[in-house]
């Protein structure tokens, strides 16, 4: 057995707990128990069965399971061909969206891989990886980053209905998390809709129906915000500013500016700014 416990990992959004790979003996056995965080194990050799939820599953090499937290589960290694497996145990912000684009969930804990290559190389990396150096943990949380994209390029999306896959929340929230992202880049509404894999049309219907504004005027509204802190935070110019968040028509985002805010950037920055130097 190889494991690792992290204990003070910094990283909220997905925590690397502990990891580790085990050749297990025939009969060997965990639960009924339950863990307080999420468990990945994927077979690496040799067969066992999984209990959760009144359901029993017969697992053999190339497959794995789901454990999520405060859920009983029994797992079994087979008596005459025991399994070998490694797992990963994690947490963290990120770790509910992450397994719903790996289309996993308690009631879906079951996956496997037609081909295991990438797999059994992100789990051989991470294994006998060893803490020699300042960067260790953030590497190895880019493993699990790495564990997570495999899971979600293999993922099986006829097991869950496309509407339940994603809730309306979730896709709002990755349109915010696009814009919040790429704001400084010539983005438009057809290449966040392209991103998150929705048509144009419905995406746009979705998130005006959730937030009460459409995406232009979000993705507009989020670059005058952040165009006004530079205007009164840094000595940048005008045009300077325009570029930063993503306008190359400095014109454009002045006309922008001044519908959003009020005022033009230059009015903005003088107005906002004279106080402070009549004051000092």
């Amino acid at each position: 057995m190889i494991t690792y416990m992290f204990k003070n990992n910094p990283f909220q959004d997905l925590q690397l707990l502990h990891y580790g790979t085990e050749p297990c003996t025939p009969g060997h056995h965990f639960g009924p128990a339950m863990r307080d965080h999420y468990k990945i194990h994927y077979i690496l050799d040799g067969k066992g069965t999984f209990e959760v939820g009144g359901k029993t599953y017969e697992l053999h090499k190339g497959q794995g399971f789901l454990i999520v937290p405060h859920s009983v589960v029994h797992y079994k290694a087979d008596l005459e061909d025991p399994w070998e497996y490694s797992w990963v145990a994690f947490q963290g912000n990120a770790s509910h969206s992450l397994l719903q684009q790996a289309c996993l969930s308690e009631q879906h804990p079951i996956f496997e891989l037609e081909n295991d290559d990438e797999m059994r190389s992100c789990l051989h990396r991470m294994i006998h990886s060893r803490n020699t150096h300042k960067g260790w943990e953030i590497s190895m949380t880019g493993w699990l980053y790495q564990f997570f994209s495999i899971l979600i390029d293999h993922a099986n999306e006829d097991i869950l209905p496309p509407e339940q896959e994603f809730s309306k929340e979730t896709y709002v929230t990755q349109v915010m998390d696009f814009v919040e992202m790429n704001y400084a880049n010539p983005i438009t509404v057809q290449s966040i809709a392209s991103h998150i894999g929705l048509q144009r049309s419905y995406l746009c219907s979705l998130f005006k129906d959730q937030m009460g504004t459409s995406i232009q005027s979000y993705l507009v509204n989020y670059r005058m915000r952040k165009a006004a802190e530079l205007t009164l935070g840094t000595g940048l110019t005008i045009g300077d500013i325009s570029r930063s968040v993503g306008y190359s028509d400095q014109l454009l985002f002045s006309k922008m500016f001044k519908k959003v805010m009020g005022e033009a950037p230059t009015h903005y920055r003088k107005h906002r700014t004279a106080p402070s130097r009549l004051s000092s």
